[in-house]
């Protein structure tokens, strides 16, 4: 069995798979060593990937080193796909994640991965397993912040899905330009994607994924768990070298 875990941004998140399915999730807000003890303690774990990008907890490597046979997720790390990427250094390992995830759903297919979450990341993987890259823009509640942050009397926002597109309120008004047009430029970007790759799946993931899932108007595959899934196929394919 392995054990995935994903330190983002704004949350954690721990999985543990077996044969290629999900078995147990935990989503969190900080982690610690007793808590992913908690998390194992009925599951036989073989392996571990870490994917972060913060730095690291050593207390938490540590402790997974000396139980596991573990990956720490990195632009060295060996992948199923090839990455063409001309600063794989830099590469954000959510990213990357993401785009092995679509590529493993959709395999011997152009596939677009967009994660929905404190930004919007579209990564491309082709055909023949190539991963390209793709773009990074704010995410839903960055906007709304930034709003706020930028100016001097618009206020900060928890974020809602807007009840009307023509905002009739300050309030309603910045829902509307966050919301649709974030949704907007996602229905755009993928129009771009498909002009090059006419037979290209859409793999739609993120914290913010309900916000467009039933709102775009291109054809898209929802996976919520995305990034645990790629990191899976990490993992498994590392084992195997």
């Amino acid at each position: 069995m392995n054990l995935i875990i994903d330190a983002g941004n704004t949350r954690v998140k721990m999985a543990i798979f077996s044969k290629g399915k999900m078995l147990h999730f935990l989503s969190l807000d900080t982690l610690n060593v007793k808590k992913i003890q908690e998390f194992i303690k009925d599951f036989k774990i073989e392996s571990a990937i870490l994917s972060s990008v913060a730095t690291e907890d050593q207390s938490i490597i540590s402790f997974l080193k000396e139980h596991f046979f573990l990956v720490c997720l990195s632009g060295k790390t060996p992948l199923p796909i090839t990455n063409a990427y001309q600063s794989p250094e830099t590469l954000g390992s959510d990213r990357i994640a993401c785009a092995v995830g679509a590529h493993g759903l959709f395999p011997g297919r152009d596939v677009l991965s967009i994660d929905a979450g404190t930004c919007i990341k579209y990564d491309m993987v082709t055909a023949k397993g190539v991963y390209l890259g793709g773009a990074i823009s704010p995410g839903l509640l960055m906007r709304i912040s930034s709003m706020h942050n930028f100016t001097a009397r618009l206020p900060l926002l928890p974020l809602a899905m807007p009840d009307r597109f023509i905002g009739n309120t300050t309030e309603s008004s910045m829902l509307s330009g966050a919301v649709y047009g974030a949704i907007t430029e996602v229905d755009g970007c993928i129009k771009r994607y498909r002009e090059t790759y006419k037979q290209l799946k859409v793999v739609l993931s993120g914290g913010d994924m309900a916000y467009f899932e039933n709102s775009l108007k291109s054809r898209i595959f929802a996976a919520p768990n995305l990034v645990m899934q790629g990191l899976n196929l990490i993992l498994v394919n590392h084992a195997k070298i």
